[in-house]
Order: C-alpha cells, then sequence, then structure tokens
C-alpha cells in the first residue's frame, strides 16, 4: 500500500515540474541580461595593498531586477584576487607588486563575470593599474667599483662615476648619492659625489699619507613616507709619482759600542727607501763628518774602520749619512735625505736591554692589528729597543720565540746599544683569520758578551683582522623535496642553510630563489633563516604539474655567493567529498516504542577501494539524549530507548532533526551532512496535574455569586482528546461552594469555584474554615485523574474607625534649618481591622514663641509635612528658629477601607520644638566709618572708641566676642607696616543694658605714637557657636600733632553751632579739598556766659594719615570767597586762636587797632562787596531756626536724674572715662539762650583753658554728625592742648584782617549789652559796611 502511494506522489511531483518548466521557460524568454556599469573599464590598486583588503567592487545592474553574481576569470585574477559573489566586493588575494608590471605600463587585465542565474555569463575585460610605492631600495650596478687615481691630479676632476637604479616611479625612483663614510677618516672633505652620482676630487691626494681610500657611497631615493636606501663601497687606489725625497725606515738612529770595538766591525745599519712608495726607486749611502766610520754605500751597514779610545774620544759622537735614489726624479733633479746617527761610547756593563714603545715609554707588551695575507715583507711594527751599557756591554741578541713567531721576522737580530727593530711579515698565508685571528710570540733580547748574560722578553700580540675571502657552503648540492599538492600558503617544507668561514658580516648570510616565473610564483625562501616554504598554494595542483625546479641563492655579506638545485615533488591529497543520495530524508515511530526507523546512503567518487572512497556514518547533531544509533557501514538508523512525546519542546510539533555525516577515510577525510527528520506520535500516558497540591483561598464573609476562586489543571498529553479535561468537587464542600468548568487556553480548561447562591457565607456563626477536594479528568482512552485540596478561609469586613497612638505625639526637638524632605518623627495609629488602609492628615498649624504665645500661623505654615500613607514628618521648608521657637500641629489619620462605621479618628496634637542653630553671624550697629584722631600724648588703657553689635542665634550661639584680627600702620612717605594685634590694642567686651553686646578698644601702655601717620585696626566680633561666625569692621586711627588743630571762633551761642555743624564741616571740606575734617572740640569761648562766643577745634587730614598745616588752612579758607562768606553767614568771626584779648583793660587798644585795619583794607573790601551782599543773615532768621530745633538749655545729671550725662566733662575726666560726644545736649524744656539756663558750669568749662591739671591732657575728638538725636554715635578721644599765655599784643598781630575787625565790632556789642543788662539775641544782623 505504502509503495503505490508512493508511486503516485511520484507522478504528481513529475508533472509539477513539467508545468513548472514551461512555464519558467517562457518567462526567461522575455528577461534581459544584467550589464557592468560604465565605470567598469579601469581601478587603481595599490602594490602594498594587505591580503583581505577591499580595493573595488564589480558594479552591475540588472533591468529585471534578478539577484546576480560575480565573479573572476584568468590567471592574474585568480593569483591577486578574490571576489564576493554576492557583493561584488574583490579582496587582495595576493599583494601585486608593480615592477612586475613595469614593462606593461604598471597595469594587466582580468576578466570580471555577472550572472543573473538566467541568461548566460556576461564577461568584461577590467584594466587594473597597479599604483606604485616606495617597496624597492636603489640597487648600484656595476660592482665593484674601484678607481686609480695619480696623487697629483687636479683638485675639481671627476675621478669616477657610480650608478644605482631603483626600479619605482617617479619619487620613488628618483635616486640621489652622497658619502656615508671614507677611509681613512683623517680628510672626510677629500672627495665628494654629485647628486648624478659623479665622485669628484676636492683635496689633494698625497701617496705617503694613504695609498687606498675606501668611499662608502649612499643612494636613496625620495619615497614617501620614508625613503629607502643602500650602499656601495668604492676602492681608490692613488698611484704614486716621483716627488718625495728617500725616507730612513727610523726617524733617528742611535747606537752604543764599546771602546774596544774591533775594527771593521758594523755597529748599526741605516736602511732609507724611497719616498714614493709606489716607484722605490734603489738608495746609496754616503758618510759625512767623520772618519772612525764607513757607511755600506749598498747595504747602508756602517762599520768602524778605525780603533776607538774613549778617553780620547767624546763619549757621543754623531755622524750623517747621506741617502741618494740612483734615478732622477721630477724635474731630474737628485732625491737626497740625510740622517744622523749618534755613537754612544760605554765601557760597563750595568743594564740590560729595555724595549720601548713609540713614545719612548718603557714596555713589556705590544700590540699590533694586521689585515690578513699581509704580504711578506711587510713592516708591521717598530719597537726601540737599548742597553744603557757601553760597548760591549751594551750589545746584545734580539730574536723571536714561540709557535706564532715563525710568522714575523726582524730587521735585524744584534743591536749594539739602541736601535730600532722593525717586525715583518715573514709568512703571509699563517695570517688566516679563520684558523687564527690572535698570534701571540716572545721578543728576546739577550747580551752576548758579558759574564751576566742580562736579558729582556716582549709578548707581541698580533691581532689578525678578516677578508671575506670565503664563499657561503651548503652541506649538499642537490635537495629533493615532497610537498603535498594541499599545503596551505606559508607551508614550511624545510630549511636549507649554509655556512660560511668569515667573520661579523662577511658571515651574514642572506637567502633568494632564482628560476622561473611559475616557481617563484608558488614558492619562496626566507632570506634569513632559509625556510623553504609554499608561497601560493594555487598553483599546487598534482594533476597539471608534479615537479618544480629551482635554484637556491646564498650570499655572504661581502658579496660572494653560493647555488644549489632544488628538486620539488608534488604528492596527491584526498580531494573530494561523500555525497548523498538525497538531499533529506523522513521517518515515523511512537513513542515508548523502539525499532528501526530509516536508511541513509552516500557515495564518494575518490579511487575505489582506497581509504578516500571508503565511507562511514554518525549522528553528529540532533540527538542529544542518545535516543537514536546508526550503523557506521549500512546507515540504518533505529531508535535504542523510547521515546517520550511529552518532553519534546513543543515548538518541534513532534518532529526530531538529526544531522548524519558521511566521512571518508583520508588524510585529511572530507565529509558532507544530510538531516533526517523523525516524527514521534503521541499516546495518552500521562494524568491531569494541579500546580500545586494544596490552594489557601480566603473569602469575604459577604461575598456573593461570584468566582472566588479559579483553578487550572494541566495534562503533559500534547495532542486531543489526551489533553481535553473536566473538574468537579468531590468532598468538603458543604452545600456552600459549586465548581464549573469554563474555557480556557487554546487546548486546557479550567475551573471557577463559586459560592452557593442558596446559601450565605457567616463569620460569626461559622464554619471559618473549608476543605475542598477537586478533581481533574482527561478525555482520553484509558482516562486518567488528578486531584487537589483547597483551603478557603472566610473573612471578616472593615467595620472599625482607626485610633492614634498617643506614645507618637510627645514633643519633637526639630533643627532648624532642616534638610528638605528630610523625616523629623513619625505619627503612629491603630486600626483592629485586618485591612485597614490608613492616612495620615495634619489639619492645622499654630506657630508659638519661646512663651507658648501663639504669632502669625503664615510664618510656619509650610515648615512640616506629613507622609500620608507612613505618617512620617519631614522637613517642607526652610525651619527658622529666630522667628518661630515652635510649632504645634493637630493630625488626623483615615482608614480608607472603613465600609460600615466612621473612617477618621480624633484630633491629635504633636509639638515641635525649634532648636537653634549658629546660622546667623554678628551684626555691626551703628556701622558708619570710624576715623578717630588722637595726639602723640597718650596713656596706658585709653578707650579709642565702643564698638556694638547683635547676633540674632540664642544661648552661646548668641555670644560676642572682640577682638583685633589685624592692625597696619601707615606712615607719611612709607611703607605700610604689619603689627601684631596684642602689642598694640586690646578689647574689653561686656553686654549692656540693652542685651547689646560692647566692645571697648583700648590702648597698650608700650603702644608707638611717636610715629606720625594712621593705624588701621581690623576689628572681629565672632559668636560662640561651633563652628563660629565672624565679621569685620575697619576702624581708622590719625595720629597727629597737638599744633595741627586748626580753632574757628563763632559768635553764637554752643547750641547753635551744634546744629550747624554739619554745614559747617561740608563748608570746610570743598574748601581745602583732598582733606577729611575731623572735629575735635566744641565748647564755649569763655567762662562768662554772657558772651555768645563759641570755638570749635577741626584737623584737617591728608589720606596718608597727616595732618594739614593750620596756615595751609588758613590760606585756602581765606582765599575761598564762597566758603568764607557762607562761614561768615553761619557765624564765623575767627580763623586762628582766640585769647584773652576780649578782656576789658585791652578794649581802647584793640579799637585803635581795629579801625587802622579797616581803613586800610576799606578798598579790598569794597571790590569784594557783593560777596557780604551774597552772606547777608538776620539774626531773626537763625533764632527761628534754632526755635525749630528743638534746642534745649544744659541741664545738670545731678539736678535731673533723666538727663544724660554731657561728655567731655570734668566729672567725667575724674572718674577716668573718655569724653565722647554720643549724648543729648539740650532739654527739652528751654527754647532760648540766656544767663538762667543752669548751665552745668564744670561741664562747659572742661575743656578750656581753665581746665584741671588731668583734664588738660586730651581733647574732645570726634567725627562730625554723630549725635544721639542724629541716631548715630561718634567716637571722641581726648587731646593734650598745654598752651602758654602769650601777651596781648602779640596775639592781636596773629589775628587776621577779618578775624580782628569781627572780634572788634562783636566785642563793642556785648560791651553795651553788658552795661544795659540785657543778654538777648540782636535781630540786626551782620552788614557789608561792618568790613
Amino acid at each position: 500500500m505504502v509503495n503505490e502511494q508512493m508511486k503516485i506522489l511520484q507522478c504528481l511531483c513529475a508533472i509539477c515540474i513539467i508545468l513548472i518548466s514551461e512555464k519558467s521557460a517562457l518567462i526567461w524568454s522575455q528577461n534581459l541580461a544584467p550589464t557592468f556599469m560604465t565605470n567598469m573599464t579601469v581601478v587603481h590598486v595599490t602594490e602594498n595593498a594587505p591580503r583581505g583588503a577591499s580595493v573595488f567592487r564589480i558594479a552591475a545592474e540588472d533591468k529585471d531586477g534578478d539577484s546576480l553574481s560575480y565573479g573572476l576569470e584568468g590567471e592574474l585574477a585568480l593569483v591577486y584576487f578574490t571576489v564576493n559573489s554576492s557583493s561584488g566586493d574583490v579582496t587582495v588575494k595576493e599583494a601585486v607588486d608593480r615592477e612586475a608590471y613595469a614593462n606593461s605600463n604598471d597595469h594587466f587585465g582580468i576578466t570580471i563575470t555577472v550572472n543573473d542565474g538566467i541568461n548566460t555569463l556576461v564577461k568584461k575585460t577590467l584594466h587594473i593599474y597597479v599604483e606604485d610605492v616606495n617597496d624597492n631600495a636603489p640597487a648600484f650596478k656595476g660592482l665593484p667599483y674601484q678607481a686609480d687615481v695619480a696623487e697629483n691630479e687636479n683638485v675639481g676632476m671627476e675621478i669616477f662615476k657610480v650608478f644605482a637604479r631603483d626600479t619605482d616611479r617617479g619619487n620613488n625612483g628618483s635616486v640621489t648619492y652622497e658619502i656615508l663614510e671614507l677611509i681613512p677618516s683623517d680628510n672626510t672633505g677629500l672627495f665628494e659625489v654629485s647628486r648624478t652620482g659623479s665622485v669628484y676630487l676636492k683635496g689633494q691626494l698625497n701617496f705617503s699619507i694613504s695609498s687606498i681610500y675606501q668611499v662608502l657611497v649612499k643612494a636613496v631615493d625620495q619615497g614617501e613616507p620614508e625613503a629607502k636606501y643602500s650602499t656601495a663601497r668604492l676602492i681608490i687606489s692613488v698611484i704614486d709619482i716621483p716627488n718625495k725625497p728617500p725616507e730612513y725606515l727610523s726617524p733617528f738612529y742611535h747606537v752604543r759600542i764599546p771602546e774596544d770595538l774591533p775594527v771593521n766591525t758594523g755597529i748599526i745599519t741605516v736602511t732609507a727607501i724611497d719616498g714614493d712608495r709606489g716607484i722605490n726607486n734603489p738608495v746609496r749611502y754616503s758618510i759625512n763628518g767623520t772618519s772612525a766610520f764607513n757607511v755600506d754605500k749598498v747595504t747602508g751597514k756602517i762599520t768602524a774602520v778605525s780603533s776607538l779610545d774613549r778617553e780620547a774620544m767624546r763619549e757621543l759622537i754623531t755622524i750623517n749619512i747621506t741617502a741618494v735614489e740612483l734615478v732622477m726624479g721630477v724635474k731630474d733633479l737628485s732625491a737626497t735625505t740625510t740622517t744622523a746617527v749618534t755613537i754612544l761610547i760605554l765601557d760597563v756593563n750595568d743594564n740590560k736591554p729595555i724595549f720601548y714603545s713609540e713614545n719612548r715609554v718603557a714596555a713589556d707588551t705590544f700590540h699590533v692589528t694586521v689585515p690578513e695575507e699581509t704580504a711578506n715583507g711587510m713592516p708591521i711594527l717598530h719597537i726601540f729597543v737599548q742597553d744603557l751599557d757601553q760597548g760591549c756591554n751594551g750589545t746584545f741578541e734580539v730574536f723571536l720565540s714561540g709557535a706564532d713567531s715563525t710568522a714575523f721576522s726582524l730587521n735585524q737580530n744584534i743591536v749594539y746599544n739602541e736601535g730600532i727593530l722593525t717586525l715583518q711579515v715573514a709568512n703571509s698565508e699563517a695570517l688566516d683569520f679563520e684558523k687564527n685571528h690572535l698570534l701571540q710570540f716572545q721578543l728576546s733580547a739577550v747580551e752576548l758578551e758579558t759574564q751576566e748574560m742580562f736579558s729582556s722578553v716582549a709578548i707581541v700580540h698580533v691581532d689578525i683582522t678578516d677578508r671575506n675571502d670565503n664563499n657561503p657552503v651548503f652541506n649538499q648540492d642537490y635537495f629533493i623535496l615532497e610537498v603535498p599538492e594541499d599545503s596551505v600558503n606559508g607551508y614550511n617544507v624545510t630549511c636549507i642553510t649554509a655556512t660560511d668561514a668569515d667573520s661579523a658580516n662577511f658571515s651574514k648570510i642572506t637567502y633568494q630563489l632564482l628560476g622561473s616565473d611559475s616557481v617563484l610564483q608558488t614558492f619562496d625562501v626566507d632570506p634569513l633563516l632559509g625556510i623553504f616554504f609554499v608561497k601560493n598554494r594555487t598553483f599546487l595542483d598534482r594533476e597539471k604539474r608534479q615537479q618544480f625546479f629551482v635554484t637556491l641563492q646564498a650570499r655572504d655579506g661581502g658579496g660572494l655567493a653560493t647555488n644549489i638545485q632544488i628538486e620539488v615533488s608534488i604528492s596527491d591529497a584526498n580531494d573530494e567529498v561523500p555525497v548523498f543520495q538525497r538531499n533529506g530524508y523522513t521517518g515515523f515511530i511512537e513513542e515508548n516504542v523502539v525499532k528501526n526507523i530509516v536508511q541513509v546512503q552516500a557515495f564518494d567518487r575518490d579511487q575505489e577501494d582506497s581509504p578516500n572512497s571508503q565511507i562511514t556514518y554518525r549522528i553528529i547533531e540532533g540527538d542529544p539524549a542518545e535516543y537514536f544509533i546508526i550503523n557506521s557501514s549500512t546507515g540504518v538508523i533505529s531508535a535504542v530507548k523510547p521515546l517520550d512525546r511529552e518532553s519534546m519542546d513543543a515548538a518541534l510539533n513532534g518532529m526530531i532533526t538529526l544531522t548524519v555525516q558521511a566521512k571518508d577515510c583520508g588524510k585529511p577525510a572530507r565529509s558532507s551532512t544530510a538531516h533526517v527528520a523523525i516524527t514521534v506520535e503521541d499516546v495518552n500516558d500521562n494524568e491531569p496535574v494541579f500546580n500545586q497540591s494544596t490552594f489557601f483561598v480566603t473569602v469575604p464573609e459577604d461575598q456573593l455569586d461570584q468566582c472566588v476562586f479559579s483553578i487550572r489543571a494541566s495534562d503533559s498529553d500534547v495532542t486531543d482528546p489526551n489533553r481535553l479535561m473536566t473538574y468537579r468537587i468531590e468532598d468538603g464542600a458543604r452545600g456552600q461552594f459549586i465548581i464549573s468548568t469554563e474555557k480556557g487556553d487554546l487546548h486546557q480548561s479550567a475551573a471557577c469555584i463559586r459560592v452557593n447562591p442558596e446559601s450565605r457565607l457567616d463569620y460569626d456563626d461559622g464554619p471559618r474554615k473549608y476543605k475542598l477536594t477537586v478533581a481533574a479528568i482527561d478525555f482520553g482512552f484509558d482516562a486518567n485523574t488528578g486531584y487537589a485540596t483547597i483551603e478557603v478561609e472566610i473573612l471578616d469586613v472593615n467595620d472599625e474607625a482607626p485610633v492614634l497612638i498617643g506614645s507618637s505625639l510627645a514633643n519633637v526637638f526639630a533643627s532648624e534649618n532642616g534638610r528638605i524632605n528630610t523625616t523629623v518623627a513619625a505619627i503612629q495609629a491603630f486600626d483592629p481591622d485586618t485591612d485597614a488602609e490608613l492616612h495620615f492628615f495634619i489639619r492645622g498649624t499654630e506657630c508659638l514663641d519661646v512663651e507658648e504665645k501663639k504669632l502669625n500661623s503664615l510664618l510656619c505654615k509650610n515648615w512640616f509635612q506629613v507622609m500620608e500613607r507612613s505618617g512620617s514628618l519631614f522637613y517642607s521648608g526652610p525651619v527658622d528658629h529666630e522667628s518661630v521657637q515652635a510649632v504645634r500641629l493637630r493630625v488626623q489619620v483615615v482608614d480608607y477601607n472603613t465600609v460600615l462605621s466612621s473612617n477618621m479618628s480624633e484630633e491629635g496634637h504633636i509639638k515641635m520644638i525649634i532648636v537653634d542653630e549658629n546660622d546667623n553671624s554678628p551684626t555691626f550697629t551703628r556701622m558708619e566709618n570710624k576715623n578717630v584722631v588722637v595726639s602723640e600724648f597718650i596713656t596706658e588703657g585709653l578707650e579709642v572708641t565702643v564698638f556694638e553689635a547683635t547676633d540674632c542665634d540664642a544661648g552661646k550661639n548668641g555670644i560676642i566676642t572682640f577682638s583685633i584680627a589685624e592692625v597696619t600702620f601707615s606712615a607719611a612717605d612709607a611703607l605700610p607696616i604689619n603689627k601684631t594685634a596684642t602689642e598694640s590694642f586690646y578689647f574689653q567686651t561686656s553686654l549692656n543694658s540693652k542685651y547689646i553686646w560692647e566692645g571697648r578698644l583700648r590702648i597698650r601702655n608700650h603702644l608707638d605714637f611717636t610715629l606720625k601717620g594712621s593705624w588701621k585696626v581690623k576689628v572681629a566680633a565672632t559668636d560662640g557657636g561651633l563652628p563660629s561666625n565672624t565679621v569685620h569692621h575697619l576702624l581708622e586711627v590719625f595720629v597727629v600733632d597737638g599744633s595741627s588743630t586748626l580753632q574757628l571762633v563763632f559768635d553764637r551761642l554752643l547750641g547753635s553751632v551744634l546744629l550747624n555743624e554739619k554745614q559747617i564741616l561740608s563748608i570746610l571740606e570743598a574748601a581745602v579739598p583732598g582733606t577729611n575734617v575731623i572735629v575735635s572740640k566744641i565748647a564755649p569761648a569763655s567762662k562768662n556766659t554772657h558772651f555768645k562766643r563759641t570755638v570749635m577745634d577741626v584737623y584737617f587730614i591728608y589720606g596718608n594719615g597727616t595732618a594739614v598745616d593750620t596756615e595751609v588752612v588758613r590760606g585756602e579758607i581765606e582765599q575761598n570767597v564762597s566758603a568764607l562768606s557762607r562761614l561768615i553767614d553761619i557765624g564765623l568771626t575767627t580763623v586762628g586762636v582766640l585769647s584773652s584779648h576780649l578782656q576789658s583793660d585791652n578794649k581802647d587798644i584793640l579799637h585803635r587797632v581795629i579801625f587802622v585795619l579797616v581803613a586800610a583794607n576799606v578798598i579790598s573790601v569794597g571790590l569784594a562787596a557783593f560777596v557780604p551782599l551774597c552772606i547777608r543773615q538776620r539774626y531773626q532768621r537763625k533764632l527761628k531756626a534754632a526755635s525749630a530745633m528743638s534746642v534745649t538749655v544744659l541741664t545738670s545729671t545731678k539736678s535731673n536724674p533723666l538727663i544724660f550725662d554731657v561728655p567731655g566733662t570734668n566729672r567725667h575726666t575724674s572718674e577716668g572715662s573718655n569724653p565722647i560726644w554720643n549724648k543729648a545736649l539740650f532739654s527739652e524744656a528751654a527754647c532760648r539762650f540766656n544767663d538762667e539756663a543752669g548751665l552745668d558750669q564744670k561741664s562747659l568749662n572742661s575743656l578750656d583753658d581753665n581746665a584741671t591739671g588731668d583734664e588738660k591732657e586730651y581733647f574732645n575728638i570726634r567725627k562730625p554728625g554723630t549725635y544721639k538725636y542724629q541716631e548715630k554715635r561718634g567716637d571722641v578721644f581726648l587731646k593734650s592742648a598745654r598752651r602758654k599765655e602769650v601777651k596781648n599784643s602779640q596775639e592781636v598781630a596773629d589775628q587776621d584782617f577779618l578775624t580782628m575787625a569781627l572780634a572788634s565790632r562783636e566785642e563793642g556789642k556785648y560791651m553795651q549789652k553788658l552795661k544795659s543788662g540785657k543778654m538777648m539775641f540782636s535781630d540786626d544782623g551782620l552788614k557789608c559796611t561792618d568790613l
């Protein structure tokens, strides 16, 4: 039956395929092929683009919107690039070398393809232009470089030209040259190379200095970002010319011989060679200046030709030896050189031979460096040897000994007294750096003809320097290698290395491959390590090519190279993948059943009966629980243990998908996979299950016909009807509850438990608990049942009102300035109902002072709020103890869930006591600028001034302490001087009757007031809080000379002058600009109260604290007509000193003087007539003004205790206090000034000339405008005013014309009033004619 159904299904599939094919052919016949974009002609690729870098994108379009697939074709395209067939992005597979395409204008072509899957493949040639980067260093051509230059060659001539080629383009290939090194380096500017490579001679050559020069030339390109370079050495050989005389091998000759030396005995040999080393003409010798010695003209051997008698001869003999070249030199001139030979005659043997270095320092060790393979006969070292003995005692033999001594020889073996030993190369073959780079031997000198046979030994160290005389050597000449065809790029095949016997840079070997392009594209070698590796695996295809032949070259640091041959064979690999016969397989099995399900099959195209084609099967995915196995040979899949349909993921819908792998046995093995879908069929093997066995439900007693609890069971079976179910109550309902099945989710139903509508729950009569047994039954074959228990508790309803807890209403201390939203207290309440929902409220707010008197409720209305649910009281605004000391809150709690009774509690009260914090700084009262003047005569403890301050805080936070923070003294024309507070002033702090803190500033006894200037005292007022607050105020104290006082006399009574004081000071400050006017005293001019004269003592202070001279002030006032007129209008009569000229016995003299002065100045006064016209004033107007100011008479404090004391009195002074003008001077009872006013004579006369001895030491000094009726407090200092009486004539002479004229007029008026017995104010004002 199954086979017939499968056949029918196959027929239907075939019919569908035919219909689809015909339809598709019709559609395809109308489809257009894709086309490349117009810019797909040329692209540029940088030659250093790394592997994997995206270089361009193939762009094509299809009018039909078909999905396109992109590709590349051609050998070069497959070598250098890979393409993403979907996006067309082309990335670098192998870096492109631009130099490989230099002959083709730096570009090559590839074929790009695009296919829409419908039309034929579309192709196009794309030209790839390779952009050059600086990846090649210049390479010198024509190496090695050698040049021969005559030593007399003209300076500036071109002697050679080097050439280096850089295969890069543009600046990258532009080469310039420079000289890096010159050996020898004595004259670095001897040669120069141009930017084109021409080497020029820039100095004169000298064969004797150096016969060979090595010039290290650097060729550098101009590439960016980093230039590349290479170097080459130019060997310049200097050709010698005959232009130098012979040169002796030794710069001097000295020999000591015994006095009994036999005749014709050789004593020394001088050797001279042609100074032109490259020519080396023969030399002949001759001797001059002696007959005792002779020289061999050929050998230069000097012999004694006559007997030597030391006693008859000089001990030191000097002879001249002349060397002459046999061949004429330049300009046919004979070249000669003369040297002196010194001969010392000895006769005692008491010294041994000693070797000396070239600088004539005794040495027993000598070091010399010699290049290997130095020619035989080449001198390498000169050693001076000497025996200080004379005669035969100084004759000794020198010879070499040791294993390495055979390579060298000496120019002489017998030395008489002293000589120059020349160490020469005797066997150049022994100088082989590779065999031995250090030779060591002994140089011995032994006396020959003495009994002592003294001797000396010196060690000679010869260092052999290396030359590049060895080629690199491989351990074999031919290598056979095998490479698998599936080798990856970078696969190391083997490591082939060579060795070089040379040292240093000469032994450094680099490797490179030589061969065809195909070989070099496939393989490469590490230039330093010699590792032979695969460069491009795409060319490893054994079916196309089985062998490669390549040459490996090793080159040392000196340029010598060795080549060997390498044969590379490609081995086969497993490159075919097994293929399943079908794309997918299906099978069916019931749960809980074990059996075979389905068979899979695959085949492999590799060689038959080989491991590469042998296939094994295994399940690799989809069966983590291992329910299935597969036969590895046949591919049959079977279930090995029962399956559970319910444990499967519901999303799988009962289907398990296995992934089966078919794998061959090749190395490496290749594999493929196929999917097998197995459907597991469900059976009814699970019973309904509740999510818990027992449920707990609460039901209010007034619950009606509603669903009080919903219950649900689940069945793990996954198909209908196995998972469908119904519910019923088995036990425990007692007729009070019923259950009904309701529609639930897609496949599961729910049950609702209700109160039986025919009965009613009663909490009071019970029962209060029920235990229900509920059953769930499914609809499957052989139905299954599940059970659950429901415990029901009956609840009471809310019918009680809440109550505030009294303990939570206790007084609360709340700090002022508490942080907003911070909890300060909590209100608590109780409600017996179990479902009570309590809410707390503030019903009213009362603001209280410290005595619990009610204040304005707006002051604290928003200070506190309550959290409605928790009852927490918190700060809701800034709290200030200074405005409100306590807050009373009316609170209430409400139960929102109360049903059957009132839901509100009775109101309660809670008192919030505000705790003070130190949040206010002290405040100075009467904050006018305090400037005081004090004379140089002071005493200890003198009270300077009084400061007043208040603090709004309470308790210790409001206690104020005064202190001095800083004291600075500023003298005239000097820098300020800082003083310590303790050495200058001190404070006395007290609390006055008005609860205001006072700080009395006093002077210490050692304060130096001899300095004239101003003291700036920085006063600090600090409260007692923690932390404390401090404010500062600056007081300026001026120290002046007592003679700087200017006295102004007014024809007004004291009260009138006091009323006009501010106006007077304003006029004075305007008259003398730049000064500060300070009043020191205002008092009656005389004890005789019948005279209406008032004296005002003032100081004019500059800004630097110095007082203005009185004469300068007088001159300024008299010259200022406007100011003077205003002062006269106020009553000014005298500017200066008012003395006793008003006495009666001097009146006649004063009258005559006044009239004379008036007559003398009448003309000047007439010219200024308009000034008095402007300042005329009526005494009547002044009286009205004085009455309006409520001027009162002075009253004694002893007769009327309600009147304040007048400061500046004798009584005050006698009590030790400082007179201060800070009290009222007049009684409100008086309305005019007269002699019946009851003046306190002791007080008014305390500052005049008749004051007591103690009072004469002070003046009353204060700042204007500081009287109590002006609501200000002044500062008063006492000033010393000791003055001597002067004669009347002198005083009259000191008065200016204004003072004398006015004084004379006023004196006459007062005399008339005294005679008439009246002392009333006159209505006649001062007229112009008075002057």
